[in-house]
């Protein structure tokens, strides 16, 4: 047995699985926040209330379902503590039944404030958690201990008229790089970013280095992301 890095124990010969959030129905990444149940979100309880002693321990999904079941016809909105990054919050959600769940009933959850938003669960090991919390970050743009910013979308018009030298040069290009599956960290974008203008000039393309800007771009993140985890 050995600890992994969030506190659990896992057996070396079969990994052990957590309740994570697997995916959500609502695909608007523009309008997830903080505040709702996140692709990544490890799930370790449920209350009523946000009382740490009043919460309701979780192991796996289907047990989870069965608790949401037994509650959810008393309890309109309920707290649920998650494990995001190297943190632990607490979210108030709403309890659901899945659509596809007849004639056996399962229930999830979804967003208090968006009835879009709501949470496909599932038993997934400590690394699958960790790389769709890595893909949700990049979609909200927030930082390694929580959710605070939303994303930034790239107005090239202002770039342009900020950073170009020249404005009475006759042909400007600029190139947007887009983050490869493999690269999680804006210096391996760079790095290839840098490895192509220097192949391009040794070539002989009569290119002129200017800048480089970096935005956050949410468009289709977390969908192009989300489906190549599941090849």
């Amino acid at each position: 047995m050995e600890m992994c890095p969030l506190g659990f124990m896992k057996d070396m010969g079969s990994p052990q699985t957590l309740v994570c959030v697997k995916q959500v129905k609502q695909e608007v990444s523009e309008d997830w926040d903080e505040s709702m149940p996140l692709p990544g979100d490890i799930i370790e309880g449920f209350s009523e209330d946000d009382a740490d002693d009043l919460f309701v321990p979780t192991k796996l999904k289907s047990d989870l379902s069965s608790q949401l079941g037994n509650v959810h016809q008393q309890l309109e909105v309920i707290w649920v503590k998650v494990r995001r990054g190297d943190t632990t919050i607490k979210l108030q959600a709403r309890i659901v039944q899945e659509k596809s769940s007849m004639p056996h009933k399962k229930f999830t959850i979804r967003a208090a404030t968006d009835d879009r938003h709501v949470a496909v669960l599932g038993d997934l090991t400590l690394e699958q958690c960790a790389e769709l919390q890595e893909m949700s970050r990049r979609v909200v743009n927030v930082d390694y201990r929580g959710f605070n910013k939303m994303g930034v979308k790239y107005d090239w018009r202002m770039k342009v008229g900020t950073y170009l030298p020249d404005h009475h040069f006759s042909v400007v290009s600029s190139i947007l790089f887009m983050p490869l599956q493999c690269e999680y960290c804006i210096e391996s974008t760079t790095t290839r970013c840098m490895a192509w203008f220097s192949a391009a000039v040794s070539s002989g393309a009569p290119l002129v280095f200017v800048n480089i800007q970096t935005e956050q771009n949410v468009i289709s993140v977390y969908s192009s992301l989300y489906m190549s985890s599941k090849v």
